[in-house]
């Protein structure tokens, strides 16, 4: 009885177990630490990661907090964190959980199920386990994966709204037509100015994904490394309006692409896309840059459309 009690305590003082969406930051963060060489003492600025990885600031704090529980990085008392030493490899964090598999089969199938149009805008709890035979610890850990990422609000009780429209085939054409329009022109604002920085990082990361084999369960990631390249040019493009669209855009495709439908011949031809306006924008060729930009969107709208 005694020792049933001590481990009932042992339970209650263990520490929230990290969520997916938390594990995956952490690990994204180190191969972004590993990929620009950060050193000792590098101090990881929580609003940057935010942009850097289009999340808000809560999976974040989740990431950093697991980050420093596994001792690659330290809090300072008014700094946040810093990191303890070069980060030489990036391996997956010791976070194993067994029902990781079932909330991704969740995750991805109300994905599905909004972009195809079988899921209202607001629904329960109850009714998110009924339609999916989930059970309802899976629902509840899914749909707050869900609000981290922005996409859905709790309402009062049980109850929750998505925050996005359903996706169908004309809205995935109307962005890219909208994008087709505001991307490419960011590049020849007067007021563009090249990070350099961030051009050697992400150029890194594109080199590095390039040379993974393929799997489905790469899809967040993959999305991960385009929003940011998108997201940076507008950046870059010293226009705010045009950052915000942008930023806009990402957090409908987050949703849109939680699964890669388009092969993996077509991730390496996306990748070999990016690179090559990497290329024409250090270059200084903007116009160049523009070009390239304009016939990568709408290229990757025409072979979604035959998908």
């Amino acid at each position: 009885m005694a020792g049933a009690a001590a481990r009932k305590m042992d339970m209650d003082k263990a520490p929230p177990r990290a969520s997916r969406l938390q594990a995956d930051l952490a690990a994204r963060i180190l191969r972004m630490l590993k990929d620009q060489g950060a050193g000792p003492g590098h101090h990881l600025v929580e609003l940057d990661l935010c942009r850097h990885f289009d999340v808000s600031r809560t999976p974040v704090r989740g990431a950093l907090k697991l980050l420093a529980e596994q001792g690659a990085v330290e809090a300072r008392a008014n700094r946040g964190y810093v990191l303890r030493g070069p980060v030489t490899e990036a391996p997956d964090l010791d976070v194993t959980n067994p029902e990781d598999e079932e909330d991704q089969r969740l995750f991805i199938a109300i994905a599905e199920a909004r972009n195809q149009g079988r899921m209202p805008d607001q629904c329960s709890q109850l009714e998110v386990a009924r339609l999916f035979g989930a059970k309802l610890p899976t629902v509840v850990r899914v749909l707050r994966q869900l609000a981290e990422l922005g996409l859905v609000e709790r309402k009062p009780g049980n109850g929750w709204s998505f925050t996005l429209p359903i996706n169908s085939a004309r809205a995935r054409a109307e962005s890219y037509a909208f994008r087709a329009v505001i991307e490419p022109a960011g590049l020849l604002e007067s007021t563009f100015e090249l990070d350099r920085e961030w051009l050697d990082r992400i150029r890194a990361q594109h080199l590095a994904f390039r040379k993974r084999k393929w799997r489905d369960t790469l899809a967040v990631e993959l999305f991960a490394i385009n929003a940011d390249f998108h997201e940076g040019i507008a950046r870059c493009s010293g226009n705010r309006y045009f950052l915000d669209a942008v930023q806009r855009q990402n957090k409908l495709r987050s949703f849109m692409n939680i699964q890669w439908i388009n092969g993996a011949e077509r991730v390496i031809d996306s990748i070999d896309e990016h690179l090559e306006i990497m290329d024409a924008m250090e270059a200084g060729d903007n116009q160049k840059a523009h070009d390239l930009m304009k016939a990568h969107l709408v290229l990757a709208r025409d072979v979604e459309a035959t998908v």
